[in-house]
């Protein structure tokens, strides 16, 4: 098997400094950091604004949002910065401008409008909440929120785990127009707290993800390979795990290395890593 699984020297996923619960480092120095460590292709992939919907449904609902996503406002500038950037270093590096989109149940109509409102070079479409304890709860906020707001409100985590995966599938299905980001984020990202809470079967959510990768397979998706996770202290695992990237592999699903950079000094990390799993996959025989 060669390397057409994957492209090298791109970048999938990173954020900027329209990101609140990032750095203040202006989007430019990503890609001048980008352009050193040798990046070919970069994509913007911001948080856009959130439903209004769920800041009135989520624990200290607007200050919360405010940290998580862009504003209305911004969102203009961001598309505008991000332009002048492709144009400025058009000859150094191809500089994709898009979003990284939550999907939310029933606040689809929300998510199309956006969508439909703007036109994405790439994207992704990512799962950060779930219904929880008294309203709507970001997933992956903090430990002690994920215990409080989620373990306790569906009597465990494996609970949690399996209401996260079928928001996953539904976010698969569902009808989001002709702008849909075709490649989903870190699809493990339920994983960032395993060192805190934990399944007791380590493969007790190897079914639904397998369940998940054909859904993927079967809507010509692509995955996010998301070095993330990690460098996260209580998951200390890329999402999705190599078992996960493997199957994926073998499925022919496309695979995109994403840093998820929230600061300058985030770019390109794990690619090492990431290349040497690409490696060793494309000497197995699937």
């Amino acid at each position: 098997m060669g390397h057409e699984f994957f492209q090298k020297g791109r970048d999938g996923h990173t954020h900027t400094h329209f990101c609140k619960h990032g750095s203040e480092e202006n989007a430019e120095l990503y890609i001048v950091e980008a352009i050193k460590k040798g990046f070919q292709q970069y994509s913007f992939t911001e948080h856009p604004p959130l439903p209004f919907e769920l800041t009135q449904t989520i624990p200290n609902g607007q200050w919360l949002v405010d940290e998580l996503a862009m504003s209305m406002n911004e969102l203009k500038d961001y598309f505008k910065i991000g332009k002048e950037l492709k144009e400025k270093y058009q000859e150094q590096i191809d500089i994709l401008v898009g979003l990284e989109v939550d999907f939310i149940s029933g606040m689809e109509s929300f998510t199309r409008d956006l969508l439909d409102s703007h036109e994405l070079e790439d994207g992704l479409l990512s799962v950060h909440f779930l219904p929880g304890k008294d309203g709507w709860r970001c997933v992956d906020f903090s430990a002690e929120d994920f215990q409080d707001g989620l373990v306790k409100y569906y009597g465990s985590v494996e609970k949690v785990y399996d209401a996260y995966y079928e928001m996953v599938e539904e976010s698969i299905e569902a009808n989001l127009g002709p702008n849909k980001p075709s490649r989903i984020g870190h699809l493990t990202l339920i994983h960032k707290y395993q060192d805190f809470v934990r399944p007791k079967d380590p493969d007790y959510d190897r079914e639904h993800i397998t369940k998940i990768l054909s859904k993927v397979k079967q809507n010509g998706m692509e995955l996010d390979v998301n070095l993330a996770g990690f460098f996260q202290p209580m998951c200390k695992e890329i999402y999705p795990p190599i078992w996960v990237i493997e199957e994926a592999v073998k499925l022919g699903i496309p695979l995109v290395y994403g840093s998820d950079s929230h600061k300058v000094e985030h770019v390109g990390r794990g690619y090492d890593y990431f290349i040497e799993i690409m490696n060793q996959l494309a000497t197995k025989p699937f």
